[in-house]
């Protein structure tokens, strides 16, 4: 064990080839060192889990993807202002730099973030306004959001109302083609039937009209239960909410990433197979780029030429030409078999 402590502390004693100068390394980890090192692998250890629940790909996870981001932006905010580890404090703000680059505020993203959370029976709209509270929203602004979510419901379950249609109904016209046959001679009881029919259709419309609210006000489910399946409640409870429950999964079916979760913490591997793992750094890093290059835009090594490139290619054609005739005449001028005498 001694041995192994003296190795790995002469190992850091070494010097190194820096741009052609040899430069001693900084040597062993400290004790601060360590420390600092924990405190990191505890912190990045929630991204980490945050990103193996969001590129899960056997599992719902639309309804997961606005509390795993609210989590981290709270969780790198605490970081920011705590004192105690000016070196964390100092990374939390530039990871909050990032974080706000692709996602900037919450107010102006996808709606559908949202209702991925509110058509959790044991989330609904309380947890977006408890989630927007830990982000600093005072009372007003979550009413606001709120409301603006409610409408999106609204909006998507008129929209899947009218595409597929509520519970069956007979048609007005129908009916109104009975009564004509009847003529005069209506029976009273076809007329009792006829108002149980318009009565039935009154309820069905209101029922249908409120079934967003009826969602919203019936009882929660346990937010802490285990045995929980989100899938098989909105499956065990579709007639009760037959047109919310298509808004809901094809909102569910949404994935939250299309990547797989070792690509977001290895990129070498997709670029530099195992039998060139020995390349260098700076070599590994100029395949990066230029792959991102030539991803960027359609990469061909067949492009038609412009007008200039043709004109330019014409002309250097005609000077090449131009110019092997001269050598060829410059060199039978010089031969003596073909000079006159």
């Amino acid at each position: 064990m001694a041995y192994s402590c003296e190795v790995f502390q002469a190992y850091f004693l070494e010097e190194e080839k820096v741009k052609k100068v040899m430069v001693k390394r900084v040597g062993p980890p400290k004790d601060d060192d360590w420390e600092k090192a924990l405190a990191f692998v505890h912190f990045l250890k929630k991204f980490y889990d945050a990103t193996l629940k969001l590129s899960a790909t056997k599992t719902c996870t639309s309804t997961i993807i606005f509390l795993e981001l609210v989590a981290l932006q709270v969780q790198i905010e605490a970081k920011m202002k705590d004192p105690r580890n000016p070196t964390m404090q100092r990374v939390a703000s530039l990871m909050k730099l990032k974080f706000d680059k692709y996602w900037g505020s919450f107010d102006v993203v996808n709606k559908l973030i949202f209702l991925g959370n509110v058509l959790d029976p044991r989330m609904k709209l309380q947890m977006l306004q408890i989630s927007f509270g830990n982000l600093g929203a005072d009372a007003r602004k979550q009413d606001e959001i709120v409301k603006e979510v409610v409408k999106c419901l609204n909006e998507l379950y008129n929209e899947y109302k009218g595409v597929g249609g509520g519970v069956s109904q007979i048609d007005e016209d129908e009916i109104d083609d009975e009564v004509a046959q009847i003529g005069d001679d209506v029976d009273v009881t076809f007329q009792l039937m006829q108002q149980l029919v318009q009565k039935r259709k009154d309820e069905q419309s209101v029922e249908i009209s409120n079934e967003v609210d009826k969602y919203l006000m019936d009882p929660f489910e346990s937010p802490l239960s285990k045995q929980f399946n989100l899938l098989n409640w909105w499956k065990g409870n579709q007639t009760r909410y037959p047109i919310l429950s298509q808004v809901a999964k094809d909102i569910f079916a949404i994935p939250s990433s299309t990547v797989a979760s070792e690509n977001a913490f290895s990129l070498g591997k997709r670029i530099v197979d195992p039998f060139r793992s020995s390349l260098h750094p700076k070599m590994v890093e100029a395949l990066v780029c230029t792959s991102d290059w030539l991803r960027a835009d359609e990469f061909s090594f067949y492009k038609e030429p412009t007008d200039d490139e043709v004109e330019f290619y014409k002309e250097m054609e005609h000077m090449t030409t131009y110019s092997i005739g001269a050598q060829t005449t410059q060199r039978g001028s010089s031969n003596p078999l073909t000079t006159n005498t």
